[in-house]
């Protein structure tokens, strides 16, 4: 657990907003702003944040009604998420900032046509790279290549995982040809298992540190590990990549449910917006922001993809044509042993 932003005085007792994240994944302006509008309505704040490494175990703990006000889950798990009764329906009566989202970010509705989260930030998922040690790599087949064995990482999750084996034998994400993914994808992903240096939940920090060369990485870890090291580069594969969304929702065990909502409405503010994603540099999906030139990167087409690199990307289904428990036995061969 790490707690920020405490205020100071405010009438009361103190109130605690517990949010369920991945590390890093908040600027911290953005969290004392929150707890200074609070103090301002009255409400003595502090916001404690718990990491999550692996999307396995955030599910986990949400299907088993851990008690955070706030979650932030990728787009494919709201369906599994929603239909365990581990979100709360959100009323937009009193999220009116919705109004500042772009039209191909929407509120998320499940299929019974309520809303249960809304965007937060969105990027893809590429290849980064240190520049003094590998050539500019044009394809998902270099983090299969030998002559960086012990130097590669992939992230460690299965979705990932698979995501880069499928793209670089040239299949969809979301293909169910369960044949190929036998006879082709798992032979492959063993291979590969033996020049990794790390099935990793923290790439950047490998390689900033010069542990790895080239891994498989999220756009806006890579771009802020680059400050860092300034040799690092961000490529996405000719082959494409994923595009993904992540999403603000308030858990149905949720102790603070209304200070929830104002949050999620003070992340809707473009301002807001904005200076989050100047610190966090991810796409962010407030066209308002983005219209009144607030974003800094707003011009950077490895955060904001042109429409032709656009065509390329592919939204995860998580194998809902019945490829996830091949998928799940693979994982468990390429990790339980």
């Amino acid at each position: 657990m790490a707690v920020a932003g405490l205020a100071p005085a405010a009438c009361g007792r103190t109130r605690t907003l517990s949010i369920y994240n991945w590390g890093d994944y908040l600027a911290r302006e953005v969290v004392d702003g929150f707890v200074a509008a609070e103090r301002e309505r009255g409400t003595k704040l502090e916001i404690v944040e718990d990491f999550y490494l692996s999307e396995a175990e955030m599910t986990a703990k949400l299907r088993a009604k851990a008690r955070y006000d706030v979650a932030i889950p990728i787009d494919y798990l709201l369906d599994t998420l929603v239909r365990d009764g581990a979100m709360h329906t959100l009323d937009l009566a009193k999220l009116p900032g919705v109004q500042h989202l772009a039209p191909e970010f929407p509120p998320w509705r499940g299929k019974d046509d309520r809303v249960y989260a809304i965007p937060y930030l969105w990027g893809t998922t590429g290849i980064g790279y240190d520049s003094d040690h590998v050539e500019t790599p044009t394809s998902w087949n270099a983090l299969f290549d030998p002559r960086y064995a012990g130097r590669i990482s992939v992230i460690d999750s299965k979705g990932d995982v698979m995501d880069q084996a499928l793209l670089a034998a040239g299949m969809d994400i979301n293909s169910n040809d369960k044949q190929r993914i036998k006879d082709e994808i798992w032979p492959r992903l063993l291979e590969q298992k033996d020049i990794l240096r790390a099935y990793d939940s923290n790439p950047a920090r490998a390689l900033v540190a010069g542990e790895t060369w080239i891994a498989q990485i999220d756009s806006g870890d890579l771009l802020r590990a680059r400050t860092q090291k300034p040799s690092l580069r961000y490529v996405i594969p000719r082959e494409g990549a994923a595009l993904w969304t992540d999403y603000l929702a308030i858990p149905v065990a949720a102790l603070e449910p209304e200070i929830a909502l104002r949050f999620l409405e003070h992340l809707l503010d473009p301002a807001v917006a904005a200076q989050n994603v100047n610190v966090l540099h991810y796409g962010t999906p407030n066209a308002t922001a983005l219209a009144n030139g607030l974003v800094q990167d707003a011009g950077d087409p490895q955060i904001y993809p042109a429409p032709e690199l656009r065509k390329k990307l592919q939204v995860s289904e998580n194998w809902l044509g019945g490829t996830g428990e091949l998928v799940d036995e693979i994982w468990l061969d390429l990790r339980g042993a």
